[in-house]
């Protein structure tokens, strides 16, 4: 790679990096190329992207970005993966742990969220966390359910009075319908 090709790429991950909401770092030693191709896949299709470094050349990328306190992480096989969406951290974090676990080659190592270092057992911890789809379907079968109950005791009235109402209609076609008991004559 020429200076100039260095210079692009340097320019490329600043700008990455300064958007960056969420980046996690990991060893990848060890992994084969189909292995990282096939995270990188998994990564794409949730929009985040996955990039191995030179460690040069990223170090010189994150200078003056949110994602600079990972510097000291940055030796050896290290691969950055990261979102402009702070919402997709949690999704990002549950995919590399995933990856992580069926292939013990790769290494999480640490990672950035707003701005803040995130060791691996916090990465961990933030893989568990539901997505944000699943809690806002939460929140709102929480608010629904008041409502909801409320509207099921006024519904509950009318209709207990219909069934009283229905009861005495029926009692009274039964004294109706039923024969009249015949008269004594006297004799």
């Amino acid at each position: 790679m020429n200076r100039k090709q260095k210079e692009e790429q340097t320019a490329w991950l600043h700008e990455q990096f300064v958007t960056a909401q969420a980046l996690f770092l990991t060893d990848c030693k060890g992994l084969k190329v189909s292995e990282m191709d096939k995270l990188r896949t998994e990564l794409r299709s949730r929009g985040v992207s996955l990039k191995v470094l030179k460690n040069t050349l990223a170090r010189r990328a994150y200078e003056g970005t949110s994602v600079s306190v990972i510097g000291s992480s940055i030796v050896g096989p290290r691969a950055a993966a990261w979102t402009t969406d702070p919402d997709v951290a949690p999704a990002l974090a549950k995919i590399l742990m995933d990856f992580a676990k069926t292939h013990p080659n790769l290494e999480l190592v640490m990672g950035v969220l707003s701005g803040k270092a995130v060791t691996p057992a916090q990465m961990e911890a933030l893989a568990k966390l539901p997505s944000k789809q699943e809690l806002l379907s939460s929140l709102l079968g929480t608010l629904i359910a008041p409502m909801s109950s409320f509207a099921g005791t006024l519904a509950a009235v009318p209709r207990s009075l219909l069934n009283v109402l229905k009861a005495i209609e029926e009692k009274k076609k039964e004294t109706a319908e039923a024969p009249a008991p015949a008269e004594a004559k006297p004799e």
